[in-house]
């Protein structure tokens, strides 16, 4: 049976009506397709104990990319560069984070999501690169295509990422102006760019926890290393547990609203 995976949807509006709506990137959806997944789209809802009921039947958890955290999720008063914000979505994504790790799901964060997953495990984020970071490379490129490398990732030795791809470095895209600053409890840094700048996290002592600063389901299909990580993840969830674990109760993060 192919597993479950879920992405959580982001608000957004649909273009021309205005109408608000709940949604994500098709290439999650078509990256985890691919691998071998059955993707599951997770609305955001206003009582999110409403979930359990959906969360009981998943076997894995991809966290996206999107728009900035708040600071006060990792102690910090804003940067004037910080950018938009959405309270609801940091306590949803942190509550499905939370439980993945609590379930002991496998977890795959992108972008964003490694940024959120090293934020629920205590870590902090710089909050903007070019002001914070001094001689980091060009990382924010929303003005080029999402599907173009620019920049070199070199993986640590050792770490679960280089078994996966078996490579010691891979070209990327990369659209993100924050990334990981002080990683969080039991984080390890799997990769960094050429500038020093944590281009990918992971949690060894769990089944499967990595995390990509980049956006890996825009180029999987031209870059082998990003498609062995989906591959990877897709096994995971697939590896069910021989005698199944009672479901707990979502419980929310500290400093939830």
């Amino acid at each position: 049976m192919r597993p479950l995976i879920g992405i959580p949807c982001h608000p957004a509006y649909r273009h021309g009506s205005q109408r608000p709506i709940y949604g994500n990137n098709r290439a999650y959806v078509h990256a985890i397709e691919d691998a071998g997944g059955v993707p599951v789209l997770i609305p955001l809802v206003h009582d999110l104990s409403a979930l359990e009921a959906l969360l009981a039947h998943l076997d894995g958890l991809l966290l996206p990319g999107g728009q900035d955290i708040q600071p006060r999720r990792y102690g910090e008063e804003p940067h004037p560069r910080l950018g938009d914000t959405d309270p609801s979505l940091d306590e949803f994504e942190l509550t499905l984070a939370h439980w993945a790790l609590q379930e002991e799901k496998p977890i795959l964060g992108i972008c964003r999501g490694m940024q959120l997953l090293n934020v629920a495990l205590g870590g902090t984020l710089y909050q903007d690169l070019e002001s914070q970071y001094a001689g980091s490379l060009r990382h924010m490129n929303q003005d080029r295509p999402r599907s173009q490398v620019v920049h070199r990732v070199l993986i640590e030795p050792g770490t679960c990422l280089a078994a996966i791809t078996g490579e010691r470095e891979f070209w990327a895209n990369s659209i993100h102006h924050q990334a990981v600053k002080e990683p969080g409890k039991g984080v390890q840094v799997a990769a960094r760019a050429e500038d020093g700048v944590v281009e990918a996290i992971e949690v060894p002592t769990r089944r499967f926890v990595v995390a990509l600063q980049c956006h890996p389901e825009e180029i999987y299909r031209q870059v082998p290393a990003c498609a062995r990580v989906f591959s990877a993840f897709v096994q995971a969830c697939g590896l069910r547990e021989a005698v199944p674990q009672p479901q707990r109760a979502l419980s929310l993060p500290v400093g939830a609203a």
